[in-house]
């Protein structure tokens, strides 16, 4: 019996992926992570002290902007969004308190350097680190004008709001939530004036301002 001319063969079954070459192209990719990791990690090794270091750096020269002192005396202080608490001094007088505090903005944590005189009242204002939004958030953290609003206040009256209340500063139309993290970052900063007495010497802390 002979097969009709129009019927045709059934396909030939596909042949499986060549796992030889799967397996190369597996292990150069692995191969390429494994050398990026490698280095990334050897440049973190070297960049991280400098990163360090020109942060340390920043926040000495905020310091000294908030609240000259001849000397920074680091004391131990636990105080919600409060990240360093330091005496400052000026030989062996008092000449009031430097706050590190972290609160939250639009885009992420802001950074800032808190100067306070010994009758508890804000002499300065720096922000050290940010993420706010250029042209909107930036208007309050970039601008030593604005955060110079909070120079002579304190909590006699309350905490510090933004816009409205008793204590109140003016914050800038579309960054208000940016005004209220760095009026946070404040009232934070005097939360630990308010429980300085709590507070204890770290050994070696001290440091001279240059």
């Amino acid at each position: 019996m002979t097969t009709p001319k129009n019927v045709k063969s059934p396909p030939k079954p596909s042949m499986p992926p060549d796992l030889t070459f799967a397996g190369r192209l597996a292990g150069t990719l692995l191969g390429i992570c494994a050398a990026a990791a490698l280095l990334l990690g050897i440049t973190n090794y070297y960049t991280a002290p400098v990163i360090s270091r020109l942060q340390a750096e920043r926040t000495r020269a905020a310091m000294s902007q908030v609240l000259a002192a001849g000397t920074y005396e680091e004391l131990s202080l636990d105080v919600p969004g409060v990240t360093a608490f330091y005496a400052a001094y000026n030989g062996s007088v008092c000449a009031g308190y430097v706050a590190e505090t972290s609160a939250s903005g639009s885009q992420g944590p802001i950074n800032l350097v808190v100067g306070i005189d010994v009758d508890g009242n804000v002499t300065g204002v720096s922000v050290t680190s940010h993420k706010e939004t250029a042209n909107l958030g930036t208007k309050v953290v970039g601008s030593q004008a604005v955060l110079d609003r909070f120079i002579g206040m304190n909590l006699q009256a309350g905490e510090i709001t933004v816009n409205s209340g008793s204590n109140r500063v003016d914050g800038v139309s579309g960054a208000t939530i940016t005004a209220k993290g760095v009026a946070a970052g404040v009232n934070a900063a005097l939360n630990a004036y308010a429980r300085r007495d709590e507070a204890a010497p770290l050994t070696g802390a001290a440091g001279e301002n240059t």
